[in-house]
């Protein structure tokens, strides 16, 4: 018998209104042990800019977080509006030493309101927890670890470029089962050369296996100025063709559902009630501060970037609360949507207002989606037509 239960649309328990009504804050540390041969993000392995340490960025972030924690209070106190997720990403915040990112941890809570209820998560590579940093970041008030799995797999790590094995990472991935920090989620990749369907449910039953309640799904992607599209110009006919792309992630989608997980967005898998409510509250159109090099913030319909420039970065920290914050000094943003809320709704299960949109008969006919309750949802298997969909809309 499952160990599971199952839970008929589990996208109606999503509270949006308090993905709406609170804030999540985003907090981006951008170094790393090495990059991957696939990241285009704002990261750094070993080189990085001259003045861009760890120890000069993480004082600089303690005092963004202090100065728009002051700011959010004057915003938002008087209107109830508190943090109820946090997310540190990067990077890989946990390659910093721990004491730092400690700081970085209690410095959130101490400068926002936050609920009781919070979602905490950060963002770790495997070979960069023990179970001395989980302790540690549990007593800090983190209850949520996202981790970079990848794969499991030497060959296919070693052709990633991650930092590590898998034999070498299983006992503190274990220890996650009894550690202090209960709900954490893996991230894996498809679509790699030579990758077998096999090789990928070995991974998902491992990690799986390690009870957590959710994981995430990619595809490989070719990202202009990455090491990957350099070898993938060099060697055109190695890449993962489409067909066998599409076997790959037919095939995780089928094994997660066969194990009590449901597809819940395009990339990410959850058993019901396990899914992140930092992430939802991007894809569903929520408001959230980033804060750090390059961080995007968004209230109401407006979105602004932090610089990613370590120099101009810091000059918007001392600007906050002045005439020249970027953020400036009005409550509310409105006017229209930004164009890439729907398209972030429809990646998700519990799509879009049927009647913000001309719904295509031929859409449910194929059984991508349903009109339910005056809206258009997506199947498990429309998620796969997401963006086909957002483009004809």
């Amino acid at each position: 018998m499952p160990k599971w239960h199952r839970v008929q649309r589990p996208w109606q328990n999503w509270d949006e209104l308090r993905l709406r009504t609170n804030l999540g804050v985003y907090l981006h540390v951008p170094f790393c042990l090495a990059r991957c041969r696939y990241c285009d993000f704002l990261t750094y392995g070993p080189a990085r800019p001259a003045g861009l340490e760890p120890a000069a960025y993480v004082e600089t972030l303690l005092t963004e977080i202090a100065r728009r924690g002051s700011w959010a209070r004057q915003q938002y106190g008087s209107r109830g509006r508190v943090v109820d997720t946090v997310f540190i990403g990067g990077g890989t915040p946990t390659c910093l030493p721990v004491e730092q990112l400690i700081r970085l941890c209690r410095a959130i809570t101490d400068a926002f309101a936050c609920t009781e209820r919070i979602e905490f998560t950060v963002e770790a590579n495997p070979d960069t927890l023990t179970p001395t940093v989980i302790d540690a970041l549990a007593a800090a008030g983190v209850n949520r670890l996202s981790i970079g799995i990848q794969a499991t797999q030497p060959r296919h790590l070693r052709f990633l470029g991650r930092t590590h094995r898998w034999a070498d990472i299983r006992p503190v991935l274990e220890y996650l089962r009894t550690g202090p920090i209960a709900t954490y989620s893996f991230d894996l990749i498809y679509g790699l050369p030579r990758l077998r369907v096999s090789e990928l449910k070995q991974s998902l039953a491992r990690l799986a296996g390690l009870r957590s309640g959710h994981i995430s799904a990619y595809e490989l992607t070719r990202e202009d100025g990455t090491p990957y599209a350099r070898w993938c110009a060099r060697f055109a006919g190695q890449p993962a063709r489409e067909p066998a792309v599409v076997r790959q992630q037919q095939a995780v989608a089928r094994w997660l559902a066969e194990h009590g997980y449901y597809r819940y967005e395009v990339s990410n898998y959850a058993r019901p009630g396990a899914e992140c409510r930092h992430n939802l509250r991007y894809w569903r159109g929520g408001d959230y501060l980033g804060l750090g090099l390059g961080a995007a913030s968004r209230l109401g319909v407006r979105v602004v970037n932090n610089p990613a420039d370590f120099g101009a970065y810091r000059v918007a920290v001392e600007r906050i609360g002045t005439a020249d914050d970027a953020l400036g000094p009005r409550l509310d943003y409105t006017g229209p949507a930004p164009p890439a809320d729907r398209f972030l709704q429809l990646r998700t299960r519990l799509g879009i207002a049927a009647q913000a949109a001309a719904i295509d008969p031929a859409w449910l006919s194929k059984g991508w989606g349903r009109l339910r309750d005056g809206r258009y949802e997506p199947t498990a298997r429309g998620l796969s037509f997401a963006d086909l969909l957002a483009r004809e809309l």
